[in-house]
């Protein structure tokens, strides 16, 4: 499985063997989930640091609460997928096709021409510090250094309307 193609495993869980595979071809272990940051800081990731890519997990019932039944069966459910076109201090530069995209994602006038206007941004005094759209059923946030170029690229589900869970008297 290529890195772009590990969004396709979002909402599975840490025993789904898809999951597994995958996360295995790309160098990792699912083992490597801490129970213990699951518990603590209620999140955890595998990363790939020589490809520039990470996945987050979460608890089940957190991921119940916020998107839904998740895929699998597993305590650890995959929330999101972690891209660095530009690298990081942690991490190399992503070199693969950037998910939902229609071209290459290195700086904002790329997000803007793969994935069109966005739907939010978020800017104080002129700086602009992400860009939020929904593709395909999907989430892509776009966080950007000082000069617009891309630092990070997440996709993951959108959250579930909250309002509707509460309780009506």
């Amino acid at each position: 499985m290529l890195a772009d193609q590990l969004i396709d495993l979002l909402g599975f869980t840490n025993t789904d063997s898809p999951l597994i595979e995958a996360v295995k071809a790309q160098g990792g272990s699912i083992e490597s989930i801490s129970p213990k940051k699951m518990r603590e800081i209620i999140s955890d990731f595998i990363p790939f640091a020589d490809k520039g890519v990470e996945l987050a997990f979460r608890p089940r019932e957190f991921y119940e609460r916020d998107y839904g039944a998740p895929k699998g069966e597993g305590p650890y459910v995959m929330v999101a997928v972690f891209y660095f076109p530009n690298g990081s201090s942690k991490y190399s530069a992503y070199q693969g096709k950037v998910p939902l995209a229609t071209g290459p994602v290195t700086n904002r006038d790329q997000a803007f021409a793969a994935f069109g206007k966005p739907e939010e941004t978020e800017e104080e005094d002129g700086q602009i510090y992400s860009d939020l759209w929904t593709v395909e059923g999907k989430l892509v946030h776009v966080d950007y250094h000082d000069d617009r170029s891309v630092a990070l690229i997440t996709v993951g589900f959108p959250k579930r309307d909250t309002v509707e869970l509460l309780p009506v008297d």
